[in-house]
């Protein structure tokens, strides 16, 4: 019966040991900025309490250590943030003039009174997102329906952007992807669809009409205006031919 006892009693002390720290690594916190915007990542413990922070980025780098003090004591180990790093007085770090280059993990290793501590964030860079531009892909037009797929692209957008739509014919219709489909009858067709491009930090929108991107130029000519045009030259030659073989003689003729 004791024998049975000891897993236990084992299981029971491992669970109540306290960790080596004292403390529980806190999570990672995930923060998102736009190119060259700034950002701060916050230790919330007391400046007081803090004694120095070791500054990492992706576990590899070493880009920074504070030592507490009136100023406290930094020094930049990494060259690429040099002039870009501020130390607030809760100890914290901002880094301004963001960089695509500077997404990655940062981390911080606290050293207090009572012990070390970590922070983790996860930093993302993105680019603000340019004015999309909507072109016409195709158009089919049976009896009094037209069939449109509208395309919604962004130039040098970066990586993540979606897009999502806007039509008020027939009631406002938010498809996600960068194509829309619309079938619209011709009392329609001036109405507008606005196309929104998107990531996690900006958007932005444009707006058009289906039958402003969709219709012909207008110096094109259809096929029935074509053979229109033929025939009219066609009939012309003949005319002329017949002028030439029997009139234009006859006149000759008749001043002899």
């Amino acid at each position: 019966m004791q024998g049975a006892l000891w897993p236990s009693l084992l299981l029971l002390l491992l669970v109540l040991q306290p960790s080596g720290s004292g403390r529980a690594e806190a999570g990672t916190m995930e923060l998102s900025r736009i190119l060259g915007d700034s950002v701060t990542f916050l230790l919330e413990i007391p400046a007081e309490q803090v004694r120095t922070v070791a500054w990492t980025v992706n576990a590899t780098r070493s880009i920074v250590t504070v030592t507490a003090g009136t100023p406290p004591n930094v020094i930049v180990l990494d060259s690429s943030y040099e002039g870009r790093l501020r130390v607030p007085e809760n100890n914290s770090l901002q880094i301004t003039s963001l960089r695509m280059k500077d997404t990655g993990t940062y981390g911080a290793q606290i050293t207090t009174a009572s012990g070390i501590s970590n922070r983790h964030f996860l930093l993302r860079m993105y680019k603000q997102v340019p004015e999309p531009t909507i072109v016409c892909d195709s158009v089919t037009c049976v009896k009094e329906t037209c069939n449109y797929n509208l395309h919604c692209t962004v130039r040098d957008g970066g990586d993540n952007v979606t897009y999502s739509w806007t039509h008020t014919a027939g009631g406002a219709v938010v498809p996600n992807g960068s194509i829309l489909h619309i079938s619209l009858s011709p009392r329609d067709a001036h109405l507008n669809a606005t196309c929104t491009a998107q990531n996690p930090v900006s958007n932005s929108s444009t707006t058009a009409s289906a039958k402003g991107l969709c219709a012909a130029p207008a110096s094109s000519l259809s096929y029935c205006h074509l053979k229109g045009i033929v025939l009219l030259l066609v009939l012309g030659a003949l005319s002329a031919g017949i002028i030439a073989v029997h009139v234009l003689p006859g006149r000759e003729q008749r001043r002899d």
